[in-house]
């Protein structure tokens, strides 16, 4: 149990890693030149550091252990023979068993290397899709990956070395090289995405478009608004002559012209919805 449990802290280590090394690899910006007025020039065509979106990764880190119990529940369905899984006994002292004993799994080679890479590429793309750096989106990676196999997947299987390396080393570097650049792509497109491009974007982040259904589900991101409003008052000219005739160029003060007259204002009320 010991050794698993130093297996346990290193792994904590290695998804902490980018976090806690980054202040120390980060190289400082140089400071911009000054302007006559004291402020700062800015380097032509240089665009601004975006903000990193805290309040969004923690929001995406809690959906993710939510859906965990909804995946669990859905492979535990699913025949022994493809998930490997025991499914009878005490659930809870497996799972401590599971999280203090990781072990080298024997599962087949599209499963170790190619859906969870895949994975893990979702959750870097997650990361950056958050602003956050190339080092705290592997860091971010990690996390996730830790969190599904010490979380509810340890019910039923001990956590994998192979997994909790593959799928954040390799995820990340699928993500950053491939997944990145279609999807800078697709949004650097003019005019509305066509659905190839919706289904692309979609498969590079999952994670973020069923988040996305779930803000709209539960409301987080629902703005409604009612606001009373009043009108401004508009005029409106009365062309027709009396005689039924509309003349080419009717003359102010003519028979054929009356003077505009102004519309009463318009009072009501405005339903604004946004999701």
């Amino acid at each position: 149990m010991a050794r698993g449990l130093v297996s346990l802290s290193r792994i904590v280590l290695l998804a902490l890693a980018p976090w806690l090394g980054g202040a120390a690899v980060a190289t400082p910006p140089e400071p911009e030149p000054a302007g006559p007025s004291g402020t700062s020039i800015e380097s032509p065509g240089a665009e601004p550091a975006l903000e990193t979106d805290w309040k969004g990764v923690r929001r995406d880190t809690y959906y993710f252990l939510g859906y965990q119990f909804a995946v669990i529940g859905a492979l535990y369905l699913m025949p022994t023979s493809v998930t490997n899984w025991e499914r009878d006994g005490n659930h809870l002292g497996k799972w401590w068993d599971n999280v203090t004993h990781p072990t080298w799994d024997e599962d087949d080679f599209y499963l170790n290397y190619l859906l969870h890479p895949y994975w893990g590429a979702t959750y870097y793309v997650r990361g950056r899709e958050r602003n956050l750096s190339r080092w705290e989106s592997f860091g971010y990676s990690t996390l996730l990956s830790t969190l599904y196999e010490y979380g509810a997947e340890a019910l039923f299987e001990k956590p994998s070395y192979q997994d909790l390396i593959i799928t954040p080393v390799l995820g990340s570097l699928l993500g950053e090289f491939e997944f990145m650049p279609i999807r800078n792509s697709i949004k650097a497109k003019s005019g509305p995405r066509d659905t190839s491009d919706k289904w692309i974007l979609a498969l590079t982040d999952p994670l973020g478009t069923v988040n996305d259904w779930t803000d709209r589900l539960f409301g987080v991101d629902t703005q409604v608004a009612l606001t009373p409003f009043r009108g401004p008052s508009a005029y409106r000219s009365n062309l027709r002559p009396r005689s039924g005739i509309l003349q080419a160029q009717p003359m102010p003060g003519g028979p054929w012209f009356d003077p505009p007259r102004p519309k009463s204002p318009v009072w009501g009320v405005q339903l604004d919805v946004r999701w």
